[in-house]
């Protein structure tokens, strides 16, 4: 593998957990003490910058022809080692669009870098259907993760037994699972604008919800150690 990683979710499919998984690996490479930049592309919520405040925003609501605006996501590879992107709802298209148009998966080499696709796994034919068109646009050019969001559900039956998670293995994905996090708690920090890791200590929440936190953290850093190959440096 390359030296540097761009981590992003391609999915278009609003409301299947992108800005929350996004977090999620914010804490971790924060933690594994990896060199980061990270960007925020949802104009309408920027969930993720509220989360993050240093995550820079990029306007991606324009014309396919003014979509170089992106071209930071790369620069900023020229003095981190990994950039992490959140992408809005209905957006996946259009960095897809920058991506070929630019020919990033071609560039890699040249630039030490490797693209990492988070893809979002839930059980919506929809959300799975677009994994499957991205998984076989870009097929080995790039690197796969699959995050297992259980937020609905103790099982992902579709996804489980669909072709696309098959076909996502075969080309090496690695697969993590995320839990379902408390509702009261997850409400909590997003009323006090916080990840999961700084929920773990903030004196804005109760003891209990600090205590979920603290399990929950561990618990992905653990399942994202099993892909620290993908994920840095």
């Amino acid at each position: 593998m390359n030296t540097k990683r761009l981590i992003l979710s391609p999915q278009d499919r609003g409301g299947i957990g992108k800005s929350f998984v996004a977090t999620l690996l914010y804490d971790y490479l924060v933690e594994a003490k990896i060199n980061i930049k990270t960007f925020d592309l949802d104009h309408a919520n920027s969930t993720f910058k509220r989360l993050v405040p240093e995550a820079e925003f990029i306007h991606t609501d324009v014309d396919t022809d003014k979509l170089a605006v992106l071209d930071r996501l790369v620069s900023a590879l020229e003095t981190v080692d990994t950039v992490l992107v959140d992408n809005r709802a209905t957006g996946g298209s259009k960095l897809l669009k920058y991506i070929e148009d630019s020919r990033l998966t071609e560039l890699q080499k040249a630039l030490h870098f490797d693209l990492v696709f988070v893809v979002i796994a839930v059980d919506d034919r929809d959300a799975i259907s677009q994994a499957a068109d991205v998984m076989d646009e870009y097929g080995k050019r790039v690197q796969w993760l699959i995050a297992k969001n259980y937020r609905d559900s103790t099982e992902l039956t579709l996804f489980d037994n669909s072709d696309t998670r098959k076909g996502l293995l075969d080309l090496g994905a690695i697969e993590v699972e995320v839990p379902c996090l408390s509702e009261v708690t997850k409400n909590e920090l997003q009323k006090y604008n916080l990840t999961v890791g700084n929920g773990r200590s903030s004196k804005k929440l109760h003891l209990l919800d600090q205590s979920r936190c603290v399990r929950f953290h561990a618990y992905m850093q653990n399942q994202f150690d099993t892909a620290r190959t993908l994920l840095a440096p």
